[in-house]
């Protein structure tokens, strides 16, 4: 457009009529027909699923792990309860009491048995030979030494009874800490167990989801790899020098007349004070600065192909102000707001 403080040039426009037409080599044109169609095939070809397996299993490790979990670990910790709640009751007092009972009390009693029928029969020997057998002294030593066997056999009876009641306690206690140990001991082992085939499980599945996942990249890639090849060749093309296969431009032929420039004009005009052009369309850098008293909008700018810098008014926005110059620009008589033209 060139500045407005420089002369303009007039294109005036002859009477005939040109037309400009641009071709393109046919080889060129093969490459864009082909990749047209090609991509037009790609455009019309139907979605394409993928079918494979995406997620990997549970893996037999990982299966075996949970199968030690529910069938041994959890009726394990199961049995370790029932285990702990055990009491020393009436039941479990005879279970423990008994062996005590036939292998302890039982021999004593007999022993004791044995003595009393030992001194009976001392007792009767005597009163044979002192021929006061079956007298009232031999009675009443008969009589005698029989209390005192039963007051021997239930004294000795109680304390072993008793004795026997504190060692099956003690053996039930020392039984069920022996229990609970070894159940937790089994459980802890059983537990390791599971742990170690669920980490190596895990390994393995993970391996086989990574195989999948690899086998799931190769088929998009695949997939998407003539759209990819479409792509690049219309990259290529858009990047060529010749963009189409031909241009034609018609119109009237101008031959350019030099002329004064907008400034020179308005230099040359007459009266007190000389409207200046302010057509947004002659101007560059514009920025806006402020606000006069009256609300108008004050602009700082360069005119196209000048380097100084103004500050003044947009033509289109003070209408009261503005007239359209017979070269088809606005310009603004300054006098009539109060806005002040200045170079600054």
């Amino acid at each position: 457009m060139g500045s407005i403080f420089k002369p303009s040039t007039t294109v005036v426009q002859a009477p005939q009529q040109q037309t400009v037409t641009q071709q393109i080599p046919e080889y060129f044109k093969e490459i864009q027909e082909r990749t047209l169609r090609r991509a037009e095939d790609l455009g019309n070809r139907p979605y394409q699923a993928f079918t494979g397996q995406r997620i990997a299993p549970v893996s037999a490790l990982e299966q075996a792990a949970a199968n030690v979990f529910e069938q041994q670990i959890l009726p394990g910790a199961a049995n370790l309860g029932a285990i702990g709640a055990q009491t020393f009751d009436v039941q479990a007092a005879q279970d423990y009491m008994n062996p005590y009972t036939n292998t302890v009390i039982q021999s004593t009693l007999a022993d004791l048995g044995e003595q009393f029928g030992q001194q009976e029969r001392n007792l009767a020997s005597r009163a044979i030979g002192a021929g006061a057998f079956g007298g009232t002294r031999f009675g009443v030593e008969s009589a005698l030494g029989r209390e005192r066997y039963l007051d021997q056999v239930a004294d000795v009876s109680s304390r072993l009874r008793q004795a026997g009641f504190e060692s099956g306690a003690q053996r039930f206690a020392r039984d069920r800490a022996a229990q609970l140990q070894a159940q937790q001991a089994q459980l802890a082992s059983l537990s390791g167990a599971a742990a170690g085939l669920t980490a190596a499980g895990g390994l393995e599945r993970g391996i086989q989801q990574a195989g999948l996942a690899e086998a799931y990249r190769d088929f998009i890639e695949e997939r998407e790899y003539p759209v990819e090849q479409v792509r690049q060749v219309v990259g290529a093309l858009a990047g060529a020098p010749i963009r189409t296969y031909g241009e034609e431009r018609s119109g009237f032929v101008g031959t350019p007349v030099a002329g004064p420039s907008a400034f020179g004009q308005i230099a040359g005009a007459a009266g007190a004070v000389a409207p200046f052009f302010s057509d947004i369309r002659l101007k560059d850098d514009i920025q806006l600065v402020g606000k006069s008293r009256s609300g108008i909008n004050i602009y700082n700018f360069r005119y196209k192909g000048d380097n100084k810098k103004y500050q003044g008014v947009m033509a289109h926005q003070v209408p009261q102000a503005s007239e359209v110059h017979t070269n088809g620009y606005l310009y603004v008589d300054y006098s009539k707001i109060d806005v002040d033209f200045k170079e600054i």
